[in-house]
């Protein structure tokens, strides 16, 4: 028995696949690709390119040109004598249509350029625009300020308390031990729980935003507005179910759906400044909104600029010149006594240039690859621009998820310990500033042992404990540097095991004790 799959599975099958390698390549934080092909500006890299320049676009053209100059040639052959009668002067038209062709053409390509550009511009300033929303919101979100701070013990000279953290940091680490005063540990400023979780809502609205601005119009992402594509955003974690709902029932067409998200994100940002998740004054809002106006203008006139892009009489006249100059090379070529392989050869040349700058022209006029003309193999990257953005998106939420200065510390003007010099710390005085730190260090572990076994002096049973504990942090710092006495380091540190006996006196417990810090390298 033979079992056959419905059409609609298949076809409901390869819609998810291609629903699921966009969307892939659309939560991306990280660029695969650039935005446009790069080059090595030598004259010897850009000689050995094939794609992506005008060789790879019209070698068909090329081909196709010169086979028609080849017949053009052997029908100059056999009818050498009424050619030459009739196409005297040729030259001089072939000339003068040339000039003209040559103007037309170089400023129809400066024209599709600056549409190029422009769109190009237009794509960077949403990028950076919808930066600064969140940037300016990660900047004003509602902090919860510390309580105790990593205060010096002399404020007057707040480098040597630093250096003897980090001496004393670099010294836990060497030891293999993690555990550390909590009154030293710095604690800084973070944000408040509600004003993170709107910071993390307004960074997927924004990701959202701009992934349905660019399937607007873009062909390549437009997939993703059909209501499979929308489900799909679901399935996938892009948006909710309910934001999806919104969408579908808006009363907008199918390719505005980005202007709701861009309405979401003003309410989003005036509800939490209600709320007080978000602080600032009436300015900041102003300056808010106004941002939101520019991201508005901004996409709007991308496509602004590829539904005005060039008009219809414009491109003609330049196609028809352009063809007009080439046919007629080969009929200019023979009838100025040229030879036939120059003939053939010039028209192939001819054709490269020529028809290479009007096919650069238009993939100008297309510069989101939404046509297909051509190999297409140097359109404006969509992904790269979309991954870009996504990785904005929490880059300024997470650059200050923690405030190594404290308000508190600012509105008292005590700020000695942020202070720095200009230009740093010479080598000599970085030295000399560690070596304190060293001997400061010491002589707070030796004044931290002396109250440890004041403190125990009173209880004979405490001793055998601590002694062990002390023996087992000379063990790891034994371990952490042991080279070629492995052996040796073995027997002492069996000889000091013995040193936990229950009935070993004070005297003979500091004795041992001494022994054995001796024996250990």
């Amino acid at each position: 028995m033979v079992f056959t799959t419905p059409s609609s599975v298949i076809e409901q099958a390869s819609t998810k696949i291609l629903l699921d390698d966009l969307i892939d390549e659309s939560v991306r934080t990280s660029a695969r690709y650039p935005v446009m092909m790069q080059f090595d500006p030598s004259s010897g890299w850009i000689w050995r390119r094939w794609r992506g320049t005008v060789f790879s676009e019209t070698w068909r053209t090329f081909l196709t040109n010169m086979v028609y100059a080849s017949i053009v040639c052997l029908i100059f052959k056999c009818y050498k004598t009424q050619f030459l009668q009739n196409l005297s002067g040729f030259n001089i038209l072939w000339g003068q249509l040339l000039s003209v062709t040559t103007f037309t053409l170089t400023f129809f390509l400066n024209q599709s350029y600056s549409l190029w550009r422009n769109c190009y511009g237009f794509s960077r300033r949403l990028q950076g625009r919808l930066n600064d929303l969140n940037m300016t919101l990660a900047a004003h979100a509602a902090r919860v300020e510390p309580t105790k701070y990593r205060i010096s013990k002399d404020s007057k000279d707040s480098s040597s308390s630093t250096a003897a953290a980090a001496a004393a940091a670099t010294t836990a680490t060497t030891n293999g031990s993690n555990d550390s005063n909590p009154e030293e540990e710095p604690v800084f400023s973070t944000y408040t729980e509600s004003a993170r979780q709107v910071l993390e809502l307004m960074a997927r609205y924004v990701r959202v935003f701009n992934l349905l601005t660019y399937a607007s119009f873009t062909g390549s992402h437009r997939p993703l507005l059909t209501p499979q594509g929308m489900r799909r955003l679901v399935d996938r974690g892009i948006i909710t179910e309910d934001e999806r709902k919104v969408l579908s029932d808006v009363q907008v067409p199918v390719t505005q759906r980005h202007n709701v998200l861009l309405l979401w994100i003003m309410r989003l940002f005036h509800d939490a400044r209600k709320a007080g998740h978000i602080e600032g004054s009436d300015g900041f809002e102003q300056q808010f909104l106004e941002k939101c106006h520019v991201i508005r203008a901004q996409y709007g006139s991308i496509g602004d600029e590829l539904a005005g892009r060039m008009p219809l009489a414009y491109a003609h006249i330049v196609q028809v010149l352009v063809d007009v100059i080439l046919w007629m090379y080969p009929f200019m070529a023979f009838s100025t006594g040229m030879t036939p392989f120059l003939g053939v050869l010039g028209t192939g040349l001819l054709t490269m240039f020529y028809q290479g700058l009007f096919d650069l022209a238009k993939q100008f006029l297309d510069p989101y690859d939404n046509e297909n003309y051509g190999k297409g193999d140097d359109p404006l990257c969509i992904d790269t621009l979309i991954a870009e953005t996504n990785a904005g998106s929490v880059r300024w939420m997470n650059g200050l998820a923690e405030k190594p200065f404290a308000l508190e510390k600012i509105q008292n003007g005590d700020t000695l310990d942020y202070q720095l010099p200009l230009r740093g710390w010479t080598a000599e005085e970085t030295d000399e500033r560690e070596e304190k730190a060293r001997m400061e260090l010491e002589r707070e572990m030796l004044e931290q042992n002396a109250a440890e076994w004041r403190a125990i002096s009173s209880d004979d049973q405490a001793i055998p404990a601590f002694l062990e504990r002390k023996i087992l942090e000379i063990d790891d710092d034994d371990n952490d540097n042991v080279g070629g006495n492995i052996n040796a380091d073995e027997q002492i540190m069996d000889e000091c095991q013995n040193v936990t006996q229950e009935n070993m006196t004070m005297e003979e417990a500091l004795e041992q004790m001494q022994e054995c810090t001796e024996k250990v390298p």
